[in-house]
């Protein structure tokens, strides 16, 4: 028997777990600054935590960490795996270098050896700490708290993704801080505890834990009590995207934003809600679009047109020719955000608001906007009425590279491409549709190139072109890794590199169901369904909806009205609706892709979504039985402890254990043991109580083996007959 403080195997667990802690920490930081070399790092935690545990001389383990840093900076740095007289020799003069930038105070001198040392030696010193507060203070809360903090800060303010590492910090935490506590409460009530003792602590902590990180991933999640307020803070420096579009969106910005003359950069996502739909399907909802590529981003050429002015339930022209009346929708619109303008879907007829209002379309971007008697107004509640276009695939087909050539001179601002265009993008342009023939066919050729190409659907670790790169050339030849407005972009790019007209279009993807109602869907939009997309002209069909993005498949509905070749592209797996479904990166992910079917998780919810009623009174009535046997315990107990320590054997252990496990039933029985009697004169009142000897044999033998270092001479065997006679007695 020894304290838990010098128990091996105790310690051990607890430095295993602040292992895993440190790991969490230093996972965000190697993320955020491209630091690499993460499991050098983790090597390092890892071995200063043994040595620590060990109590390792600090001269010897001092030495062993030196020179592990000193390895790692010749490895990174040099490439040498070994210290040889080259790398000792770089070393000497990279020191010197600092030094001299140290002594200077020109801070900007230093290297990266340098930074690189600094940040070993903050490792070192968390590593000190913790072995401080583990081994000695036995508490881990400050650092555990400030653990939480950091990553929480860092999954709310950065481009980091703390979902999953908030959970296994939670758990770690916890677990660290019940094992810490029963430490701390073993030798504050000087308690000697054995291995198997302590397993009877620790196995119900460990459950306990395990059923509650559980429950937190599989119950169903409120929404968030309090927005997020990343958009906020970011539409106060200007950066954020914004909700009455009169701010600018930029470099990270989340939402719907009109600025976009620079694309690229990574966003942080953002669930505030913009509007609620209500309509049979999922639509796509047009805003406005946008015709000047400038190397890095769009600006709009201007006034081009006329703007065009429509009253409450009047015929618009979108320029898409809507389906048959048979077919007609009516959308409900619930507004979240303030928007000076209505958002639309495809084959648009007619708006209705409660009161009357005008709505001035912009030909140039194809943008509604709203008025009242001369002012800007932004509408809360709108109805749309509409039919989604359909063509036909015979038309598609028979669409020719010679009719765009007498297209009118209108057509020419969506063919504009800049003349410091990379010729390799036109060179892929033509690659691409060099074995298609109708302009239809080149269009979806370019669609599908990136879903065949090694592209990567991701909103982190995206760049920003440098001064002298174009956007699509990046995206295309370099990173071949972005979101909607990369992929978007170059498809437009693509098209006008070949005569094709495109433009770029922003609004909203359909977003996420959230109940039916008489047969319509609600569908609920947030920033995260801010959306770009492209449409195309096709030559005496009209302009088309096309979505290059991964992970999305929207698309315009096609009549095959023609008989096509089975072995062809298959057009006809086109949705009839855009049916969008972001490809989000998860953490530890194990689906594969193209798998159908729901997750385990998925059908855990699902179970409990279809059975809750039952689920609550079944919980009800073990709540209720589980109260009904705690209350008449004494009455049902004695028959588990009896066979219990029958086979549990003799000896002074299992006497002892035997013996308290008497006084607390005799308590719940009701002879309760008054404060400050003392033993022999509780056993006499129970012996008169039940007119038995029993007890006060039982309290001899006690004494002795406790107060007379008489354990071994005890013969639990021969008192066991009287110590069941009282426990059966309690039962009555």
């Amino acid at each position: 028997m020894m304290p838990v403080r010098n128990n091996k195997v105790f310690m051990a667990c607890l430095y295993i777990l602040v292992f895993f802690l440190l790991a969490e920490w230093l996972t965000p930081v190697v993320v955020l600054t491209n630091t690499g070399h993460r499991p050098l790092f983790l090597i390092f935690i890892a071995v200063a935590l043994l040595m620590a545990f060990l109590k390792v001389p600090w001269w010897i383990s001092g030495t062993v960490k030196i020179l592990y840093i000193l390895w790692f900076i010749v490895y990174v740095y040099t490439g040498a795996v070994f210290f040889t007289g080259e790398s000792l020799s770089f070393l000497w003069e990279d020191s010197r270098q600092n030094f001299q930038a140290l002594a200077s105070q020109n801070w900007a001198q230093t290297t990266d050896v340098f930074r690189t040392l600094l940040f070993f030696t903050l490792l070192w010193m968390a590593v000190y700490l913790i072995h401080y507060w583990v081994n000695y203070r036995l508490s881990i809360f400050l650092f555990y708290l400030l653990t939480v903090v950091f990553i929480a800060v860092l999954d709310t303010f950065s481009p980091y993704a703390g979902n999953t590492a908030i959970i296994r910090i939670m758990v770690i935490g916890l677990l660290l801080a019940g094992l810490l506590h029963l430490a701390r409460w073993t030798e504050s009530h000087r308690i000697v505890l054995q291995m198997e003792k302590l397993a009877v602590f620790i196995v119900p902590l460990f459950a306990m834990i395990a059923a509650s990180a559980a429950m937190a991933l599989y119950l169903p999640k409120a929404d968030p009590v309090w927005p997020d307020p990343v958009p906020f803070i970011t539409s106060l420096s200007g950066q954020g995207g914004s909700g009455d579009g009169s701010g600018t969106a930029s470099v990270g910005r989340i939402g719907y934003g009109v600025d976009d003359t620079q694309l690229g950069g990574s966003f942080i996502g953002d669930s505030t809600p913009v509007f609620r739909a209500e309509v049979e399907s999922g639509q796509y909802w047009k805003i406005e679009s946008k015709d000047t590529y400038t190397t890095k981003g769009w600006i709009s050429a201007g006034n081009v047109g006329e703007s065009i002015v429509y009253s409450n339930g009047q015929t618009v022209n979108t320029g898409f020719s809507p389906g048959t009346p048979e077919e007609a929708e009516t959308a409900l619109l619930a507004m979240d955000q303030d928007f000076p303008f209505v958002l639309y879907p495809y084959g648009t007829e007619s708006f209705v608001t409660e009161q009357p209002l005008n709505y001035q379309y912009n030909t140039a971007i194809q943008r509604f906007e709203t008025f009242r008697g001369g002012e800007v107004v932004e509408p809360d509640v709108y109805e749309v009425t509409f039919s989604e276009p359909s063509y036909s695939l015979t038309a598609l087909r028979n669409t020719t590279m010679e009719d765009l050539a007498r297209l009118p001179a209108e057509f020419d601002r969506y063919r504009q491409l800049p003349a410091e265009l990379p010729q390799r993008v036109r060179d892929l342009a033509e690659e691409i549709t060099e074995s298609s023939t109708s302009v239809y066919d080149k269009t979806r050729a370019i669609e599908s190139y990136f879903s065949n190409n090694g592209f990567e659907y991701s909103n982190t670790d995206i760049p920003v072109p440098a001064e002298n790169q174009d956007y699509v050339d990046q995206f295309l030849f370099e990173t071949k890794r972005g979101y909607c407005d990369n992929y978007s972009t170059s498809m437009v790019v693509l098209l006008r590199a070949i005569d094709i007209p495109a433009r770029w279009v922003k609004g909203f993807n359909q977003g996420e169901e959230l109940n039916t109602n008489d047969g319509l869907t609600v569908y609920q939009v947030t920033n995260n369904n801010a959306h770009s997309w492209v449409e195309a002209y096709m030559p005496g069909v009209g302009w088309m909806l096309f979505e290059p993005t991964i992970g999305f498949t929207g698309s315009a509905s096609v009549d095959f009205d023609l008989e096509i070749d089975p072995t062809e592209p298959a057009d006809s797996e086109m949705p009839d609706s855009p049916q969008p479904e972001m490809q989000e990166e998860t953490e530890g992910d194990s689906t594969a892709a193209g798998q159908s079917g729901p997750s385990p998780g998925e059908r855990v919810l699902l179970f409990i979504k279809e059975n809750l009623g039952k689920l609550i009174w079944s919980l009800i009535g073990v709540g209720t039985l589980i109260l009904l046997l705690y209350r008449y315990r004494q009455k049902w107990m004695p028959k588990l402890l009896i066979p219990y320590y029958r086979i549990r054997g003799g000896g002074s252990s299992s006497f002892e254990k035997a013996y308290l496990r008497l006084l607390k039933q005799l308590d719940l029985y009701g002879i309760r043991r008054a404060e400050g009697q003392t033993l022999r004169s509780y056993a006499s009142y129970v012996d008169s109580f039940f007119g038995t000897k029993d007890m006060s044999r039982l309290t001899t033998a006690y004494e002795q083996a406790l107060y007379g270092g008489e354990a071994e001479n005890v013969k639990w065997v021969e008192l066991q007959e009287s110590w069941e006679n009282l426990i059966n007695l309690t039962s009555g």
